[in-house]
């Protein structure tokens, strides 16, 4: 199966890359946009789990993982999945740069000609290119890293770790 770089589960936002990280349909064939954690043979293996208990086990994990206190991580796990397919009944694109969701009209960048871009966020690209074209991945990871930082109550090395992270799956900083 190509799965042209990374995907996100669309019920949990797990990164999947490799074959086996995704679930499977009804018949065998790789899930195009859930995990093989949240969904097998065509059905979820949880299908009464609310979004607030999948983000009680995502934040739990964050929390862990970069010192993020409890309630801020669920708070923010929370945000995050209410942008997937399973949450949303829509699946919502993300800006290929920093990753914001692309939910209404006006949260997309502009092409040359004028029309929205499919791609990228206002912040990051308008009339057709980057807003900051020499900016480079670890200047980003430096630049968000303190923000996130501030807004999740965590120490800013985590938050680099975790900001270095989510970029490398977004294709404008892939490598």
């Amino acid at each position: 199966m190509k799965t042209d770089g990374i995907r996100a589960c669309q019920s949990c936002g797990m990164p999947m890359s490799a074959k086996e990280q995704f679930g499977t349909e009804a018949d065998g064939a790789p899930s195009k946009d859930y995990c093989t954690y949240c969904y097998r043979d065509g059905a979820f293996t949880n299908p009464g789990i609310t979004i607030d208990e999948m983000a009680k086990i995502g934040g739990g994990m964050m929390s862990q993982m970069y010192a993020i206190p409890p309630e801020r991580a669920e708070g923010f796990a929370k945000e995050q999945l209410s942008c997937l397919k399973r949450w949303a009944g829509r699946e919502i694109p993300l800006c290929e740069s920093c990753g914001m969701p692309l939910a209404r009209d006006e949260d997309a960048g502009t092409e040359a000609d004028g029309s929205r871009s499919t791609r990228y966020c206002t912040y990051c690209y308008r009339d057709g290119g980057f807003t900051e074209p020499d900016l480079t991945r670890e200047q980003a990871v430096e630049r968000y890293a303190p923000m996130m930082a501030a807004n999740l109550g965590m120490p800013v090395e985590k938050a680099g770790e975790m900001v270095a992270r989510y970029l490398s799956t977004l294709p404008r900083w892939r490598e």
